[in-house]
């Protein structure tokens, strides 16, 4: 039972140091640059986030425009 358990830690500990080395090498100028295929949807995250901006925007303005037709200001007709 000892030794599989010797034999796996050694399998995670090889599968750490690869991750590690890898991802501190430089890029090797024939691969091409992994794409960001996160960010369709941070666009889309801001975007959202803008429309929520503007929807609260007016939001604010329908209820002061309510407002002063509820108190009948002069104002406006």
């Amino acid at each position: 039972m000892g030794f599989i358990e010797a034999v796996l830690a050694l399998i995670g500990l090889v599968g750490l140091i690869g991750a590690a080395v890898r991802r501190h090498l430089p890029r090797l100028p024939g691969r091409p640059p992994e794409e960001d295929r996160a960010a369709p949807y941070r666009e889309g995250l801001h975007a959202a986030v803008r429309i929520q901006g503007v929807a609260h925007d007016l939001e604010q303005q329908i209820y002061a425009e309510a407002l002063r037709h509820a108190k009948g200001d002069p104002k406006r007709p």
